[in-house]
């Protein structure tokens, strides 16, 4: 059995690697094991310093400054540097590189904005911090520290669960030598939602919620405006119609969306929920809502498993989950105002528009929803074919055999 280290309970990590999107390390693929420890000795100060004076000296090769570096190496936590065991093969870093290379790692990522963090400037993503110019992702001091990580020996795959990130690493850091570390696998969740049974009087439930997280401005993020306004237009029309909100509500909340969510049927829960209640919570609904401004990978794939009709904008990576009428219904509106990939191979994310309602997204979303509200059949329809994809395309057992081509590939220069 090979040990992976699961980098995800280092501290730099904090409660990153809980997330559910890591959930897989609890099914790790057959022939290896994930591990949160291992064996330290005397080699394991000495490979750390060797490999922050190899990742020194190519980071001040591509441009890096003296302070530059010194935040770099300083944000990956020096303590928790020492705590990574020398007796495992490699490790599995989730989102963010914290890291200095002193064994061979790959990483998994949704965007490449992670790969910066703590940048300042990249943390915050309410507007778009990817800038060109001063104070912008080329002007930092990190962005040469960053492609030197990557082109490092040490760093043997860069996953990526959306194509379009896959694509983008190569331009971003201007080294198509890159591309031969990226490997692309589409998210995996293991299947174990109930699907609900209809009621007789037509009762019809429609899902929102928020994040892992719960801060309340993901309400805002997620299209949370939008939903409410939606919902007010067609909740007249529909006698058994609900809508529940899995969030907190934000304290700056319009008084308006109070008295929506007050008089039209709404459920808040903002409590923190188990797997058992939101997996009840799921198997409640019918129809699932997300027209957010990017993509949440986990949240759809636990709408698929649920087998509910889904209903998202086209943000930012949505499209690679959803096809439109098939799976679930694309509402346009987000794509090239709040997020897009742009031609550098940066993620471009402007937050400011889902802080108001938008009058196209609101509309595509009473459309929509009234033709799903009006059409059980056309509900069950998306509900089999996510169904189909979660069994098929976003299947745990196709991500582990993925999972485990690019682990077998990454040791494979170790043998060699």
């Amino acid at each position: 059995m090979i040990k992976v280290l699961y980098g995800g309970y280092l501290r730099p990590f904090k409660h990153v690697g809980h997330h559910p999107q890591f959930e897989h390390i609890r099914y790790p693929p057959p022939g290896y094991e994930f591990v949160t420890g291992g064996h330290f000795g005397p080699r394991t100060s000495v490979r750390l310093l060797k490999s922050i004076s190899a990742l020194s000296w190519n980071a001040v090769a591509n441009g890096s400054t003296l302070v530059g570096l010194t935040k770099f190496i300083h944000s990956r936590s020096l303590v928790a540097q020492l705590s990574v065991p020398s007796d495992v093969s490699l490790a599995f870093l989730p989102s963010m590189p914290f890291i200095l290379g002193q064994t061979p790692w790959v990483i998994e990522i949704e965007d490449t904005t992670t790969l910066f963090v703590p940048f300042p400037r990249i943390s915050g993503k309410r507007q778009d911090p990817r800038l060109f110019g001063t104070g912008g992702i080329y002007d930092s001091g990190f962005f040469p520290t960053v492609k030197a990580l990557l082109q490092s020996e040490s760093c043997r795959g860069i996953i990526c669960h959306v194509r379009s990130t896959a694509n983008s690493i190569p331009i971003l850091f201007n080294d198509s030598t890159l591309s031969s570390k990226v490997t692309h696998i589409p998210l995996g969740i293991r299947q174990r939602f109930k699907r609900k049974i209809p009621a007789e009087n037509d009762a019809v439930t429609i899902l929102f919620t928020n994040s892992w997280h719960q801060a309340s401005t993901g309400f805002y993020l997620r299209g949370g405006l939008d939903v409410l306004e939606a919902y007010s237009v067609i909740f007249s029309k529909h006698a058994h119609l609900r809508l529940i909100l899995r969030s907190k509500l934000p304290q700056d909340l319009n008084q308006r969306y109070r008295q929506i969510i007050e008089r039209c049927n709404v459920q808040v829960i903002d409590q923190f929920l188990s797997e058992d209640e939101m997996e009840a919570l799921f198997s409640s609904a019918d129809i699932y809502v997300l027209p957010s401004a990017r993509l949440h990978v986990v949240s759809i794939l636990q709408a698929m498993a649920a087998g509910l009709a889904i209903v998202v904008t086209d943000g930012w990576g949505m499209a690679e989950y959803i096809d439109h009428g098939r799976n679930g219904l694309i509402v346009p509106g987000r794509y090239g105002t709040c997020s897009w990939m742009d031609s550098n191979g940066i993620l471009r994310e402007y937050y400011k528009p889902v802080f108001s309602a938008d009058p196209a997204v609101t509309n595509g979303l009473v459309e929509v929803l009234s033709s799903l509200i009006k059409d059980a059949g056309m509900r069950r329809n998306l509900g089999d074919a996510g169904l189909r994809d979660i069994e098929t395309r976003f299947s745990i057992e196709r991500w582990n055999r993925d999972l485990a081509k690019a682990f077998d590939k990454a040791l494979s220069r170790d043998s060699n």
